[in-house]
C-alpha cells in the first residue's frame, strides 16, 4: 500500500494544481463555473479528504510515537510534547490547537453562512494533513519526483494562456467578457497599462507564473533530457515575459525578494565553510546582490522595450490608458483601495476579536449586519494574508500561528547559520515561501482556498520544519 500511495498522490497534486489553475484561465475558469465547478470542488475535497486520512493512518507513527524507525522515510523529530503515554511533536501540537480554534470559530459563527465555513474547514483540515505530513515525510528524491510532474503538467496549460496574452498585447486585441464566477465584467486584452490577458486577475496570473518559473528553473539544474531542457527554457520565457507585461507591483516586489534570498542564501552557503571575515562575507553578499538587482532591472528592459516597439509597429494608433480605467482608481489612490479595505477589516475585526469571523463568514456579517458599510456595499476581500487570518481565525488563531512561525524561521535560520548541508530541494521550498509571504501583503488567504500556492506553502511548512 505504501509503494502505491505516492502516485496516487502524485496523480491528485496534478489535478488539484490544474484545477486551482483553470480557475486564473479565464475561458475555463467561465466552462467549468456552476454546477461542474461544484462537482469539481467536491471532487478535490472528497479525494483530498480520502488520501490525507492515508497519509495519516501511514504515518501516524511519526506523530505518536518518540521512538522507532519502521518507515525509513519518516524523519524523527528529536523533541516531543509528552501527554502519559503519548508524545506529540511541538509543530503538530500547534497545528492541532490552531485547527481547534479554527473549529471553535465556526460554531460561533453559524448563522452567516455555515455551509461554506464547514467547507472551508474541511478544505484547510485535508490540506493541512495531506501537505504537510508529505512535506514532513517525503525524501528530497520522491519530492523532485512530485514537483516534476507538477511544475511540467501546469506548464503546458500556463504556457497556452501566456501565449495568448502576449498575442493579444502585441495585437493589440482588447475585448470584455462576463466572467461566469461573479457574473461581473473582466476587462481583457492590454488595457490600463496592464495585461489581463487570457486571465481574470493579472496579479494572481503573474504571481503563478513567477511560482512555475522557480520550479522550472530547479528541475532545469536536475534533468539532462534535451527536450525537456528545450520545454523548460521557452516556458520560463513565456512566464517572465508575462509576469513583465503584467505590471503587477506586488509580484515585482515578490519577484525581486525572492530571487534575491535564493541569490544570496547560495551565496552564504558556499562561502560558509571557508575562512573569511564577517566584512569580507557581507561585501561578497553585496556584490553579488547588486549584481543580481542590476540583471533582474537589465532583464526586464530587455523584455519590455522591444515588446512596446513590436506592439507599437503593429499599432500604432493604440491608447490603453484610456481604456476601461476603474472610476475608483486614480493617481493619488496609490493602494488601489488596499489602505481603505484594511481599515474597513480592521473596524470589522473589533467585533469578533478572539475567534474571529471563521472562513467565509466576514463578508456575509458585514452585508447582514452593517449593511450601508463600504465592505457590505463593494464586497471587497482582505487583500492581505496576514489580516485574513486575524480576521478569519481571531487573536487565538493568529497568536498560534505566529508562534509557529517564529519557531520555524528561528530553525531555519539556525540551520542556514550551523555549517550544514542544505540541498536543491531546500532552496526551492524556502524560497517558494519567501515569494508566497511577500505576496500576502497585498493579496489575501493562503489557507482556507484551493490553489497552487496554498499547496506548496503547507508541504514546505512540513519540509523545512522537518529538516533540523
Amino acid at each position: 500500500m505504501k509503494k502505491l500511495r505516492l502516485p496516487v498522490t502524485c496523480f491528485y497534486l496534478v489535478f488539484f494544481s490544474l484545477y486551482s489553475l483553470m480557475t486564473r484561465f479565464t475561458c475555463t475558469a467561465a466552462f467549468i463555473d456552476g454546477n461542474i465547478n461544484a462537482v469539481l470542488y467536491r471532487l478535490i475535497l472528497l479525494l483530498g479528504c480520502v488520501l490525507a486520512l492515508w497519509w495519516f493512518i501511514d504515518t501516524r507513527k511519526l506523530i505518536f510515537s518518540t521512538g522507532g524507525k519502521d518507515d525509513k522515510h519518516i524523519r524523527q523529530p528529536k523533541k516531543n510534547i509528552a501527554f502519559g503515554n503519548y508524545s506529540i511533536p511541538l509543530d503538530i501540537l500547534l497545528l492541532a490547537i490552531f485547527v481547534l480554534f479554527l473549529c471553535i470559530s465556526t460554531l460561533l459563527n453559524y448563522s452567516y453562512n455555515l455551509m461554506d465555513n464547514l467547507f472551508g474547514l474541511m478544505t484547510f483540515g485535508f490540506e493541512l494533513v495531506l501537505f504537510y505530513l508529505m512535506g514532513r515525510t517525503l525524501s528530497d528524491d520522491e519530492w523532485n519526483k512530485i514537483l516534476k510532474k507538477v511544475v511540467l503538467c501546469c506548464s503546458v496549460l500556463w504556457d497556452v494562456a501566456c501565449a495568448g496574452s502576449l498575442v493579444q498585447f502585441i495585437m493589440d486585441i482588447s475585448y470584455t467578457t462576463k466572467y461566469a464566477a461573479d457574473h461581473g465584467i473582466v476587462r481583457q486584452g492590454i488595457m490600463d497599462g496592464r495585461l489581463f490577458g487570457l486571465f481574470s486577475d493579472p496579479n494572481f496570473a503573474a504571481f503563478t507564473s513567477l511560482l512555475l518559473l522557480l520550479g522550472l528553473w530547479h528541475i532545469l539544474s536536475r534533468t539532462n533530457h534535451l527536450l525537456t531542457r528545450i520545454f523548460i527554457w521557452f516556458s520560463i520565457g513565456l512566464n517572465a515575459i508575462y509576469i513583465i507585461l503584467s505590471n503587477s507591483r506586488t509580484v515585482y516586489l515578490s519577484v525581486v525578494g525572492s530571487i534575491m534570498f535564493y541569490v544570496l542564501l547560495r551565496c552564504y552557503k558556499k562561502y560558509q565553510n571557508q575562512k573569511i571575515s564577517g566584512i569580507q562575507m557581507l561585501g561578497k553578499l553585496f556584490v553579488r546582490g547588486l549584481a543580481t538587482c542590476i540583471l533582474l532591472v537589465a532583464t526586464y528592459f530587455a523584455i519590455l522595450i522591444p515588446l512596446r516597439g513590436i506592439a507599437d509597429f503593429i499599432c500604432p494608433d493604440r491608447d490603453v490608458a484610456v481604456e476601461m480605467v476603474r472610476d475608483d482608481i486614480n493617481s493619488e489612490n496609490i493602494s488601489n483601495n488596499r489602505f481603505t479595505i484594511w481599515q474597513a477589516y480592521l473596524n470589522l475585526y473589533t467585533e469578533k476579536t478572539l475567534f474571529g469571523f471563521s472562513t467565509r463568514s466576514a463578508l456575509p456579517y458585514a452585508t447582514k449586519e452593517h449593511p450601508e458599510s463600504y465592505l457590505a456595499q463593494t464586497q471587497y476581500v482582505t487583500h492581505n494574508g496576514y489580516l485574513s487570518l486575524l480576521v478569519e481565525t481571531g487573536a487565538a488563531g493568529f497568536f498560534v500561528m505566529s508562534v509557529f512561525m517564529i519557531l520555524l524561521i528561528v530553525r531555519s535560520g539556525k540551520r542556514i547559520h550551523d555549517r550544514r548541508d542544505i540541498n536543491d530541494t531546500y532552496f526551492i521550498f524556502a524560497t517558494w515561501m519567501v515569494s508566497i509571504l511577500i505576496f500576502c501583503l497585498c493579496f489575501h488567504d493562503i489557507f482556507f482556498t484551493l490553489n497552487l500556492e496554498t499547496m506548496l506553502f503547507i508541504s514546505g511548512l512540513g519540509f523545512l520544519w522537518q529538516n533540523e
